[in-house]
């Protein structure tokens, strides 16, 4: 296999800027979900809800981190998980795979987090009329704030070749070609 690209995505989209560009998505998402319930159930919104979303509100990364995992569990043996922490105080799991990995499973297990969750929120509004608590719009706010980077990366490699390995480096991600 021969090196396509090497992108380094830590020069080039830093951490710090990967956390604001992702606070700001989750803002513009809580601007536009209240401003969406407001326009479709005009009306003060319910408390009764509160608890059960800020609870799904503390487990939705854990819950983030593990749908990853399981995308990626066809490499399970070249996954590395280390908790970080970031900020001094955050703490954070970080994944890595250590394999090679095509294309279409990288892209699989950088958005299947995002959609399992989106279904499952999409289900829960459904069946709970939990769709009127102001901390389930934050819960789903938020989601699509913390799946901003794996968008971002999506973005980048949807112009690569279908038959193309990525491989996770140091400082970003290298596009690997087949001879």
């Amino acid at each position: 296999m021969r090196c396509l690209k090497s992108v380094n995505t830590v020069r080039r989209d830093t951490y710090h800027r990967m956390i604001l560009k992702g606070g700001l998505s989750w803002f513009f998402m809580l601007c536009l979900l209240f401003l969406v319930h407001n326009f479709f159930v005009p009306g003060d919104f319910s408390p009764e809800y509160n608890e059960i979303s800020f609870i799904a509100l503390l487990f939705i990364y854990p819950l983030h981190k593990v749908l990853y995992i399981l995308a990626s569990f066809k490499y399970r043996s070249s996954i590395r998980i280390q908790f970080v922490r970031r900020f001094y105080v955050l703490p954070c799991i970080q994944i890595k795979v250590l394999n090679i990995m095509p294309k279409k499973d990288y892209l699989f297990s950088l958005l299947f987090p995002f959609f399992a969750i989106l279904l499952l929120l999409i289900f829960w509004m459904t069946m709970v009329p939990i769709w009127n608590s102001p901390v389930f719009l934050i819960l789903l706010a938020v989601h699509f704030g913390m799946s901003y980077p794996a968008f971002i990366l999506a973005n980048n490699l949807r112009n690569l070749p279908k038959s193309c390995y990525i491989e996770e480096a140091k400082r970003g991600y290298s596009v690997l070609i087949s001879d």
